[in-house]
């Protein structure tokens, strides 16, 4: 049976004695709360204008493996479902308001019906597509995703490569160049824009062409832009925040830039709001889309976060809101704005302000009086700098001043991505760092002590310029890493690892058999050739003695 794309096909309504209702869904119904789904599906002012879109999620409270790795989660039964919403407002007295259900057959069985193969591109790969403009990058992706094995045009192949689950780590060799390899790529692959899968739906005989793009991370959601989220809120004169110092928000001190802060705010998990009084719904869940987005490290290095985030809700879906840990939330009404207690950090992205709330907990004081907790001093780095007060060195106004320079030189939109890809990878190798150093071990990185194995090769990690310079920067960015520690984020991150390293291990094992043999012949090689050379020096020394 053909995989589902669409799982169900909803109808909302606004009727004037029971507001808004649900009044169909097909072929089955979702197990939700009716009045607030049609509630989110209709959002505020949306009779006022011709169309509005939202995405929301359901089942927050129950996430879904992420990247089809099972073995990340053991809760497949009520996957996180995502919601494309759709409002038009068309005023015809000629026609029926009431659709048949038949309508909604019609579009459930033209979507389910498209093909959707695309190549199956591992984090690595996708890097590397989406920092590229070539059109003809992976272009053997394409053949195995049709059943065709690369390079040959037709058939299969006994020395394909095994590929190691879910991880695109690769065992073994594939020719990519040559008469059997990209040189001899079939017709079907001639012309072709590998930078997107190309597809198409059959609506009432209509063909309906659909570009998927392929370099978008698993996290990655909506067609949000995050040089507008940075934009917005990067102040033309930056001035010190005026709120209490908080040790996880203020990595900067009170010079901290609003996108750090906010930043900050999505690793430690805090409650944010994007308010816009009186905008369409679609342009809020833009925004808290961009922020997902931000905080994940656009969405290829960390996960969990669309499972708490609700880019349109309203005052309907408050309670269920607030029983959400660190939700990230678009609103409409200018209400949430005086609730301080309903959240940490508002972003009205209509002043471009970012607000802290008078309200928000505390960092817990056995962090906050200078120690990692009860045992660990702070002072175990030389030159710390974390502290409010301090000198802080963990270079993030220098990679805010390098975003918006590039931005201003006008760079793309996935250039701005890579560059907090990067930024949040980084992030998460110093917390690796800081763990080694205050409990002997890590779990969401490389060591000798979870991959035994790797000292035989190059080592990896971070580098720096002495031993000064980490300690400072450990020191400097370990109040927000003891913040991101406690939050669902790193927990994932740890069964991610868990996963990897088991992986990489195997991955070690195999390369290192292969060095060894080659290794053999070389010396086996090396070997005959000493002797070869000696026995040429002795049968030149015995042709000198003869003459």
């Amino acid at each position: 049976m053909a995989p589902q794309h669409v799982t169900t096909i909803l109808l909302a309504e606004f009727d004037i004695d029971q507001g808004s209702v649900l009044t169909h869904q097909y072929p089955t119904n979702i197990t939700s709360d009716n009045h607030v789904l049609a509630e989110l599906m209709l959002p505020d002012g949306a009779h006022l204008r011709p169309a509005d879109w939202t995405i929301f999620f359901l089942n927050q409270a129950k996430p879904a493996p992420w990247n089809g790795n099972k073995a990340l989660t053991d809760n497949t039964e009520n996957p996180l479902l995502y919601v494309l919403n759709l409002v038009r407002t068309n005023h015809d007295a000629s026609i029926r308001r009431d659709p048949t259900v038949e309508v909604l057959k019609t579009l459930y069985e033209s979507v389910n019906s498209m093909e959707l193969n695309p190549p199956d591109l591992s984090p690595y790969e996708r890097i590397i597509l989406r920092s590229s403009d070539s059109k003809e990058l992976f272009v053997e992706k394409f053949e195995v995703a049709s059943g065709v094995a690369p390079g040959t045009g037709a058939g299969g192949t006994d020395d394909a490569p095994a590929k190691i689950d879910g991880l695109g780590i690769v065992v073994g060799q594939t020719p990519l160049k040559g008469k059997d390899g990209a040189g001899a790529l079939p017709a079907m692959t001639k012309n072709r824009d590998c930078q997107f899968y190309e597809t198409k739906v059959m609506y009432d005989g209509i063909k309906i062409p659909i570009r998927v793009p392929l370099s978008i991370n698993p996290e990655e959601v909506g067609e949000f832009s995050l040089i507008k989220l940075i934009t917005t809120f990067s102040p033309a004169s930056p001035s010190p925040n005026p709120h209490p110092y908080h040790a996880h928000l203020d990595s900067n001190g009170p010079n901290t830039h609003p996108i750090m802060l906010l930043m900050n705010g999505l690793l430690t998990e805090k409650r944010i709001i994007f308010l816009g009084n009186g905008h369409p719904a679609g342009d809020v869940a833009n925004f808290v889309l961009a922020a997902c987005a931000l905080g994940s490290g656009s969405g290829g290095v960390l996960r969990g976060f669309p499972e708490r985030a609700y880019p349109y809700t309203n005052l309907a879906g408050i309670d269920h809101l607030l029983t959400c840990k660190g939700f990230i939330a678009g609103v409409t009404n200018q209400l949430f704005e005086d609730r301080t207690a309903w959240w940490d950090i508002l972003c009205n992205i209509d002043t471009g302000k970012i607000t802290v709330s008078k309200d928000i907990t505390p960092m817990p004081a056995s962090q906050n009086s200078g120690f990692y907790d009860d045992t660990r001093p702070l002072g175990l780095f030389a030159g710390q700098s974390s502290q409010a007060g301090g000198k802080y060195d963990n270079g993030d106004n220098e990679f805010m001043a390098d975003i918006l320079n590039s931005i201003q030189a006008h760079y793309g939109e996935m250039v701005i991505r890579a560059k907090f890809q990067e930024y949040v990878a980084r992030f998460v190798q110093l917390a690796s760092l800081y763990e080694e150093q205050t409990d002997g071990q890590t779990s969401i990185g490389l060591s000798r002590t979870n991959t035994p194995e790797s000292a035989k090769y190059l080592g990896t990690g971070l580098v720096f310029t002495d031993e000064s310079s980490r300690s400072r920067e450990i020191a400097a960015n370990a109040s927000r890493i003891e913040g991101w520690r406690a939050t669902t984020s790193y927990t994932y991150l740890q069964e991610t690892g868990r996963v990897y390293i088991k992986s990489l291990n195997k991955f070690e094992r195999n390369t290192y058999e292969r060095l060894a043999r080659e290794y053999a012949l070389q010396e086996e090689n090396s070997i005959k050739q000493h002797h070869f050379a000696r026995l040429s020096d002795s049968a030149g020394s015995i042709n000198s003695a003869s003459t």
